[in-house]
């Protein structure tokens, strides 16, 4: 009577043993899909305009994104938002990644992380229905300035005292300048030739030489501090082979 006794309840053991193996394996094969889903999708804030974003992500950074992506077997999720949300939503950790930026932002938000590689030079210049020649921002003191909210180069350069509207949208200040309500529309030049070229705005002029040019940059969330020298080293290897040429001749032109 014992040893049926005894039987039995090894048999039992054995059972829920083999159940809760069971059990663990399968909730083990559930997870890890989950887990590594979660892992690759980086959300991306980008407030920037054609033709470095569009719509159907055609642009110089939606192609871009997606090469790295390709090469880092990650998911980017694009969220456009304004430039001083997107800083602050990174900043707060509501989203992963920025671009592109001009260097030394983490020294005001500190919870940034820059990518050691430039991702594009900016060429910040002047537009004007005269094609005036400005040597420096201090040539702008004395004309009616226009330009997008959340633009720290042009916040920080432009002088004090000058006669300044700023706009959250680029055509309003294309529109503006077409119209002579200001002087001077404050932009990136190849945003520029495409609101020339694409909105009919063919009296507006680009005003040479540059104000600045500047190399932008990456800026991750510092949860994500661990993808930068892995976005550094993709930037580099296609700057190398060739592909990182071919996507800005394909994306941008005057």
């Amino acid at each position: 009577m014992c040893s049926a006794n005894a039987n039995w309840l090894s048999g039992t053991r054995t059972r829920s043993m083999k159940q809760q193996a069971l059990a663990y394996i399968i909730a083990l094969v559930l997870l890890i899909p989950a887990m590594g889903n979660a892992a690759e999708t980086i959300r991306v804030n980008t407030s920037i305009k054609p033709p470095f974003s569009t719509e159907d992500e055609t642009g110089f950074f939606d192609v871009l994104l997606k090469e790295l992506a390709k090469r880092m077997d990650v998911d980017f999720q694009l969220v456009r938002q304004p430039p001083e949300r997107a800083l602050v939503s990174i900043n707060n950790g509501a989203s992963d990644m920025e671009l592109p930026r001009i260097a030394g932002l983490e020294k005001r938000y500190k919870n940034l992380v820059m990518v050691p590689e430039k991702v594009i030079d900016y060429n910040f210049v002047a537009f004007s229905r005269t094609k005036m020649c400005l040597r420096s921002w201090d040539a702008l003191s004395k004309l009616r300035v226009g330009y997008l909210i959340g633009w720290k180069i042009f916040e920080k350069n432009v002088p004090d005292g000058t006669s300044i509207t700023k706009l959250n949208r680029p055509d309003l200040m294309f529109d503006m300048l077409d119209m002579g309500r200001i002087d001077i529309g404050l932009y990136e030049r190849h945003a520029g030739w495409h609101m020339i070229r694409d909105h009919g705005h063919d009296s507006i002029k680009e005003c040479d030489p540059p104000l600045a040019v500047r190399p932008m940059y990456i800026y991750l969330h510092k949860s994500q501090e661990g993808l930068a020298p892995l976005i550094a080293s993709q930037l580099k290897a296609m700057k190398s082979d060739g592909t990182y040429k071919k996507i800005m001749d394909a994306t941008l032109r005057k």
